[in-house]
């Protein structure tokens, strides 16, 4: 049986499975769903060549003759995944792979479902409501300079119960020249609006959420319009720590002893992608500091020489904020954020300034 996407998102009875091959799969999927291929990699890329070359019908024997073996160990997996909820099965438009599956489930007496026009119908979907987004909570944006802790008081205000959206987490990138530092991918734009709109669901009927001031672009990704609008809109925290605090924090973030080679790469292209911004002589130095392991140093003169110099938004005079806060103490600037925003809401039209 399929059902579409409106009914499918209702339900919380359902096991998102994702037949497609894993790199499909790692290039988008929907939130939550498990990777269960009926192909591999190798195996979808020879079929799409002989179905080009040979025809439909040709790929139709090749597709059975490798997923024949595998039918068995496919349904038991599915079968110990799924636990008490319904497989609910998906592959790029809803045709053979999953269809195929469904036919082996429904065969040995286990109950599933399928997508209607698989993945493409969920990115439809998923483009819609981005468009048509009716975003009613309030926004409040954090600001402060690179390393100040954005998102370590993010954080903090989540494990205190607050509602908010890490930009940055979603996007799985920092925002700047150094932000896909490290092993974690960056996410696709599919991927990262699939996130968003989960994210924004989940805190629909709340008031407010708190959010990291950022512009349209992250890394790769985009943010939609209508966010970007309320961003503007919303009420705007500057927040600040000392400059060896802010060192601190961004070695802590970026640097991990032993350093590997691969981040030590990375953190080098990204110091030299600053050369329009530096001058070849200082990009130099530095990258020859990392390599002295000089790390607190380089973090140093990255702030002082570029970010707070060309990152002028994230200064009082720049901007209209509602308040300044001093994130020296993670738990402390967030119980002052909290209580800012009780302020706002028992006295919106005199919202506090704190010092």
């Amino acid at each position: 049986m399929e059902i579409d996407i409106h009914e499918a998102v209702k339900r919380n009875d359902l096991l998102y499975i994702d037949v497609r091959s894993p790199q499909e799969y790692a290039e988008a999927s929907i939130p939550g769903a498990m990777n269960i291929p009926l192909f591999e990699d190798d195996q979808h890329h020879q079929l799409g060549i002989i179905y080009h070359k040979l025809g439909e019908q040709e790929a139709r024997r090749l597709a059975l003759e490798m997923v024949a073996p595998k039918l068995a160990g496919l349904t038991d997996q599915i079968v110990e995944a799924s636990g008490n909820k319904i497989p609910f099965l998906y592959c790029q438009r809803g045709g053979m792979r999953s269809l195929s599956l469904y036919q082996v489930l429904s065969m040995t007496g286990i109950t599933a479902l399928r997508l209607k026009n698989g993945y493409k119908a969920y990115r439809k979907y998923i483009n819609k409501r981005l468009v048509n987004y009716d975003l009613k909570s309030k926004l409040f944006v954090i600001h402060g300079l690179t390393g100040v802790g954005k998102t370590l008081v993010l954080k903090e205000l989540e494990a205190q119960g607050e509602p908010i959206i890490d930009l940055e987490g979603l996007a799985r990138h920092r925002g700047s020249v150094f932000g896909a530092v490290g092993d974690n991918n960056p996410r696709s734009q599919k991927d990262f609006d699939a996130l968003l709109i989960e994210h924004l669901d989940r805190h629909k009927d709340s008031p407010y959420f708190v959010i990291e001031g950022e512009g349209r672009r992250i890394g790769n990704v985009y943010l939609p319009l209508f966010l970007a609008r309320s961003m503007q809109e919303g009420e705007h925290i500057l927040l600040t720590a000392p400059l060896e605090i802010r060192v601190k924090r961004i070695v802590d973030t970026y640097i991990q002893l032993p350093l590997n080679d691969k981040v030590l790469e990375q953190l080098k292209k990204a110091i030299f992608s600053l050369e329009h911004r530096l001058s070849n002589q200082k990009v130099e130095q530095l990258a020859a500091m990392l390599d002295k392991g000089e790390y607190y140093t380089v973090a140093e003169l990255l702030c002082t020489d570029y970010y707070d110099h060309f990152y002028k938004d994230s200064r009082s005079e720049h901007a209209d904020f509602c308040a300044k806060i001093d994130l020296t103490d993670i738990k402390n600037a967030a119980q002052q954020i909290i209580e800012m925003i009780n302020n706002f809401y028992a006295f919106p039209s005199e919202t506090a300034q704190l010092d």
